[in-house]
């Protein structure tokens, strides 16, 4: 029973991440195909292992409905890219050689990861590239999806930082990430929400 428990919570943590960290218990039931009973009772666990928290929305008349988000804790479970060494190891070389030395490594894994994605990246429309590309990303670590928003504007959305960890102590490094994404697809892109700004998840506007 202890091991269906843990399956249980560990599919709902992963709901909440794909729906961007945010979801209702309706929605929860669905997903899951469980009783609001039962998804309040794991929620109940994971409130108390601070891996998720409730907050009500007050959406029209009537009483808000409570709405369900991962945590920081929460989603620093899923998969990251870069670990601990990474980080000491920027720190190191920010104290011996200074930002500018920083600022090159970033630049250097930028070109670096461009080279790969345009050797991985097929299509020749833009929609076509944006479907390549977070694909890619998905198997990089960042649970990748994009939807259309009208005439050759799209919205790409990362449900998981696979940089965390580093990116924290080094913002710039995504910057580096934006301006990855915009060379890549060869159009402009534009950052909307934003894992250490405190939202659920990071998106980006393409095709301006």
């Amino acid at each position: 029973m202890a091991g269906q428990e843990e399956s249980t919570r560990q599919r709902l943590l992963r709901i909440l991440k794909d729906r961007g960290g945010d979801a209702a218990i309706k929605e929860l039931c669905v997903d899951l195909g469980l009783s609001p009973m039962a998804v309040h009772r794991h929620l109940d666990l994971l409130e108390k292992e601070g891996l998720v928290f409730s907050q009500a929305r007050k959406l029209g008349k009537g009483r808000p409905p409570k709405r369900f988000f991962l945590t920081q804790q929460g989603h620093e479970g899923f998969e990251r890219s870069y670990d601990v060494l990474a980080d000491d190891v920027l720190v190191a070389l920010r104290l011996l050689d200074g930002k500018e030395k920083i600022k090159e490594v970033f630049d250097l894994r930028k070109d670096q990861h461009l080279e790969e994605a345009r050797r991985r990246i097929l299509g020749t429309t833009l929609e076509a590239r944006i479907h390549s590309l977070t694909a890619m990303l998905t198997d990089d670590g960042y649970r990748a999806d994009w939807r259309k928003l009208g005439s050759n504007r799209y919205e790409i959305r990362l449900m998981n930082c696979a940089i965390d960890r580093v990116a924290r102590r080094f913002p710039q490094l995504c910057l580096c990430e934006e301006e990855f994404l915009s060379e890549v697809l060869n159009t402009e892109v534009r950052r909307e929400r934003h894992i250490l700004q405190k939202d659920q998840f990071c998106s980006y506007l393409v095709g301006l």
